[in-house]
């Protein structure tokens, strides 16, 4: 089956629930799900979260170039580059697999690349295909699409060719209704229009922070410490850290300095050389960004605010802050129990006016009561920013949606908000086109890494402004194949196989 709805109608979430029916049935038992790198957190959070689904990401490192781990393991999640790689290919192809995924199907548009020689080397019995853009310059992508999902369905190329192309316009198809009849046997697409989706608009404002007097100190020190440690065995003998450590000490940097005092408390506890950091962290009260917050609420009006933080440091801070304001606020976060998630939510409905989220927090909850919100800080994966804007702009939202971005200027957020929202616009997009976006770059990493990796790369502001300048400028062109790709398709599809 090709999944071939229009961006943002819920592709991701149309085939868990068929995936889910396959397993309940006893159709399926060994699935195997390819996603862009840049998507497989998503795919992975979704099918924990809403679906009680766990799967396997293959560990980089040599378990996954086993036989056994691909052959033994029912449930895979992985990127599509990790999969098609030189070295595990065949063990992929090797294992049987009852039902594969392809996310992003049409990097299987040509079958002269690995991408589709890999798809259609699978031993499986079910296909799910799932694409917005099934073409993106010609027909022929399409056929070689449908030809991985039932071969012999349009016939030969030459066949395909002769009788649904139209010579010196490989775009134009020939037979119309013929072509949509075969299309219809194997293709769904559901549009915005058939569904009746219109939200009304979003707007977005960054608010820049700039630190002053021991904050400004903190984040000098900071940086000149995680460059220490970045190096081998440094003057301190101890190990590098590795870059989980680092992206979460850089994460806790654009937070609030309580969090990064736990953070670099928990992470650091060995080298003496971290304790001016904890220390210094530790005594700042009001930071920059804590008058940005305040500021807003202030000028709003009464207004609810959704506001999410990434650290439980952070939380609790702000929970203080708010207080000492005498601003009421309610806290929603992963580890309460349904009781006390439930009983945050009616309180933030019917009486308090803020609601402090943790990144898990209104998962699956009805939030649109709201129309303002807060990001204090922002994860690295702009699928997660989404999912944060998603709680208040969404089907039943009936008013403007205002979205505040604090972030502290010269950050590793600062960076990543330019990109995001002033080169590509993201805030302005259609929900679920930055992960359409994300998923044309070049390359088989995840965002948050790729923004690690020019962390890493970099010496000095200036070597790191330029990295992010080359990122936004392979953004921008994987942008501009998104949209020709999409009105090429419209034009093609319209409403026909709803």
């Amino acid at each position: 089956m090709l999944l071939a709805d229009e961006v943002g109608l819920g592709k991701t979430i149309e085939a868990c629930l068929l995936l889910r029916e396959y397993l309940l049935r006893g159709l399926v038992k060994r699935v195997l799900i390819l996603v862009p790198a840049p998507l497989v957190s998503q795919w992975r959070e979704e099918l924990q979260s809403k679906f009680g689904l766990e799967f396997s990401v293959p560990p980089r490192s040599a378990e996954a170039d086993r036989a056994e781990y691909w052959a033994e393991t029912d449930r895979v999640l992985a990127s599509l580059s990790f999969a098609k790689s030189k070295r595990r290919a065949d063990l992929v192809a090797a294992a049987p697999w009852d039902l594969v995924i392809v996310d992003e199907a049409h990097h299987c548009k040509n079958r002269a690349t690995r991408n589709w020689q890999l798809v259609n080397s699978l031993k499986r019995r079910h296909l799910f295909l799932l694409t917005a853009t099934p073409v993106q310059n010609d027909l022929l992508e399409l056929y070689h699409l449908l030809t991985l999902l039932e071969p012999g369905h349009l016939k030969t190329e030459s066949d395909f060719k002769r009788q649904y192309v139209r010579r010196g316009n490989p775009r134009d198809p020939r037979n119309r209704q013929r072509l949509r009849s075969l299309l219809g046997e194997l293709m769904v697409r559901n549009t915005r229009s058939l569904v009746q989706v219109d939200l009304p608009p979003r707007y977005a404002q960054t608010l820049m922070a700039q630190p002053r007097g021991e904050e400004e100190a903190l984040y000098r020190l900071l940086d000149d410490y995680l460059r220490q440690r970045t190096a081998p065995l440094g003057d301190s003998g101890l190990p590098p850290l590795n870059r989980k450590q680092l992206s979460t000490l850089l994460s806790a940097s654009g937070s609030h300095p309580r969090a990064l005092a736990r953070s670099v408390e928990k992470m650091t506890a060995a080298d003496p050389g971290a304790r001016p950091i904890v220390e210094l962290a530790a005594g700042i009260g009001l930071s920059a960004k804590d008058e940005k917050l305040l500021d807003i609420l202030r000028q709003s009006g009464g207004e609810k605010l959704l506001i999410f933080a990434n650290f439980r440091k952070t939380l609790q801070h702000l929970q203080n802050l708010l207080a000492e304001e005498g601003i009421a606020c309610t806290t929603f976060s992963g580890d309460q129990t349904e009781t006390q998630k439930d009983a945050a939510v009616a309180a933030f409905r019917e009486h308090v006016r803020v609601m402090l989220c943790s990144e898990s927090g209104g998962e699956g909850r009805n939030l649109q009561f709201a129309n303002t919100l807060v990001n204090y800080d922002l994860p690295w994966n702009p699928m997660r920013i989404e999912q944060r804007v998603g709680r208040i702009h969404r089907i039943g939202q009936t008013r403007e949606v205002f979205i505040f971005n604090l972030c502290t200027a010269g950050s590793l957020e600062a960076h990543i908000l330019d990109l995001l929202g002033e080169k590509i616009r993201m805030f302005e997009l259609v929900v679920g086109e930055i992960g359409s976006i994300l998923g044309n770059l070049d390359g088989g990493e995840e965002f948050e890494s790729l923004v690690l990796d020019l962390w890493l790369r970099s010496h000095s502001q200036g070597d790191l402004q330029g990295s992010f300048d080359q990122l936004g400028s392979a953004l921008l062109e994987a942008q501009e194949e998104y949209v020709k790709a999409k009105e090429l398709d419209e034009a093609l599809f319209g409403e026909d196989y709803q």
